[in-house]
């Protein structure tokens, strides 16, 4: 009443009890991502920087600094992937209903779930689910007291990386988004597959765990129906540097990353050793790693946008 005026509360009271639906904001709270403001990705689902999500417990922790004995700040997220949807009460007298608002909540996080995967495809981002809640309408009755439940996945790696989501990259995302829920399960199966290892390379420290995961992802979209093994690392890059590479030049340089990539994931997948331990070579690798995401990104991305080419018709077509 305060904050809204004694009209517009007596509505929202009137409404919350006669309803067996509430509107809530259902919440995905992601690491790897930050933003200044909030920006709407799409009608209903927006991403929101800590600053102005609505006041929690979630809030307030995230929004404190905490070290460990050794004096490393954790990793806490700095921004969310929010929209807004019907959620049931906790009792209802008609169960169909009930069914029904379940099943759109339950759509909402799975959305929430892809989003933050699809947001991997973005140049130099990496984004990682952190903890999934809900919170109620900034005026409805209820208020902080409504309570929430929450879920957090268990992550491999969880890394420190942060990147910057700005209103440029909006049309990327959307069009990944769009690209992907006309795919068949299984082929959306494997680009889950592919976006995880790839943000997984993004995340790692180790040069040589991030030469790994760079490898594995690119395989699975450069290598998928090579089921007999053949000339496995001329494909590789033959494929890679025609299939991003418009002109010679370019397409020389893409092949000539491609190999090393490959040679540097065989080195590690093989004997566990990268570059026969030579701090100097190992060096070179790393200072040549930003040059091999770029790639592994471009390649991914547009396999997801523009489906799989023919890749015989593709590689003689000059």
């Amino acid at each position: 009443a305060n904050e809204f005026g004694q009209e517009h509360a007596a509505l929202k009271l009137n409404e919350y009890l006669d309803s067996h639906h509430i509107d809530v904001t259902n919440t995905l709270w992601v690491l790897g991502v930050n933003v200044d403001e909030p920006i709407q990705l799409t009608d209903s689902l927006s991403i929101v920087p800590l600053s102005q999500m609505p006041d929690s417990r979630e809030k307030e922790e995230f929004s404190r600094i905490d070290t460990g004995m050794s004096g490393v700040q954790h990793p806490k997220p700095q921004a969310a992937l929010t929209c807004v949807v019907r959620a049931t009460k906790l009792l209802t007298p008609e169960p169909q209903e009930a069914a029904f608002g379940t099943r759109e909540f339950e759509e909402s996080c799975r959305l929430l779930y892809d989003v933050a995967l699809y947001l991997n495809t973005i140049e130099t981002m990496s984004c990682i689910p952190y903890l999934m809640t809900s919170y109620p309408l900034n005026d409805m009755p209820i208020g902080p007291f409504g309570g929430s439940g929450g879920g957090a996945p268990i992550h491999d790696i969880v890394g420190r990386k942060v990147t910057k989501f700005t209103l440029d990259k909006v049309e990327r995302l959307n069009a990944v988004m769009s690209s992907i829920s006309s795919c068949s399960s299984t082929e959306k199966a494997r680009f889950d597959r592919v976006l995880s290892r790839l943000c997984q390379a993004k995340r790692r420290d180790r040069i040589e765990d991030k030469i790994l995961d760079l490898g594995i992802a690119l395989e699975m979209i450069l290598l998928e129906d090579n089921k007999n093994n053949d000339q496995l690392s001329l494909s590789f890059r033959l494929r890679g540097a025609w299939f991003i590479s418009d002109d010679a030049k370019d397409r020389r340089a893409v092949y000539s990353a491609l190999r090393s990539i490959y040679e540097h994931r065989s080195q590690v997948a093989h004997s566990g050793v990268l570059c026969g331990n030579h701090p100097e070579k190992i060096q070179k690798v790393r200072e040549s790693y930003g040059e091999y995401e770029s790639i592994a990104e471009r390649i991914i991305a547009k396999r997801i946008l523009e489906g799989k080419p023919d890749w015989t018709r593709l590689i003689l077509q000059s």
